[in-house]
């Protein structure tokens, strides 16, 4: 009895080592347990931080390119608004350089109107043809001068009014000579009849606008 026991014993402890390798073996395809060392072999988590690695240059590279483009794009924007400016600046020198000039119209000075005392005029007649004083009527602007000339033989006077109301006090030459000037710059606007007091037949217009 003694040595059934011992056989059985023996037999049961060979069936549970084998089991046991059996399931190192299993454990060891499953797990990567090496069967000479017993070390766990890390091939799984190796390959998963090649691929790991792998992504992270290609997002690396992709963001070095993104960068780029957009640098490439930041320098053409600079580029296409300095020749913008540029362009501009050019434009505008071509017109100020094609605007037409426009000559700046000269002030018109005062002028002066000559008026001549022709012969004849001491005997009566000269009125009935406006030629007593040439010209008789004169048109001129604020600050014109007009200058009475003594062409006649006798003395003659160049006075403001009229013959049948007298002199106004605007102007009066007096007595003056033959080959005599008399001169009256007007400065206001209006209408002025003058004669002459010694032929009082003789009567002028000055129009001043």
């Amino acid at each position: 009895m003694a040595s059934v026991d011992k056989a059985a014993i023996g037999w049961s402890i060979a069936i549970v080592a084998i089991g046991i390798g059996v399931a190192m073996v299993g454990l060891s395809a499953d797990s990567g347990v090496s069967q000479s060392t017993g070390a766990i072999i890390p091939s799984i988590g190796s390959s998963s931080d090649q691929k790991i690695q792998a992504a992270k240059e290609q997002i690396a590279k992709e963001q070095m390119t993104s960068q780029e483009e957009e640098r490439a794009k930041a320098i053409a924007a600079q580029l296409a608004g300095s020749s913008s400016i540029q362009l501009e600046e050019t434009v505008e020198e071509k017109v100020e350089l094609l605007a037409p000039t426009v000559p700046v119209p000269q002030a018109i000075g005062s002028m002066s109107f000559d008026v001549s005392i022709p012969t004849g005029t001491s005997v009566p007649g000269c009125e009935e043809t406006n030629d007593c004083y040439l010209p008789v009527n004169v048109l001129i602007n604020v600050g014109d001068t007009v200058i009475w000339h003594n062409t006649d033989t006798v003395a003659h006077t160049v006075t403001s009014g009229s013959p049948t109301a007298g002199p106004d006090g605007t102007f009066d030459s007096s007595l003056f000579m033959v080959g005599a000037t008399f001169e009256v710059t007007f400065d206001d606007s209006g209408s002025y009849d003058y004669f002459c007091m010694v032929h009082p037949w003789m009567q002028g217009n000055v129009q001043v606008k």
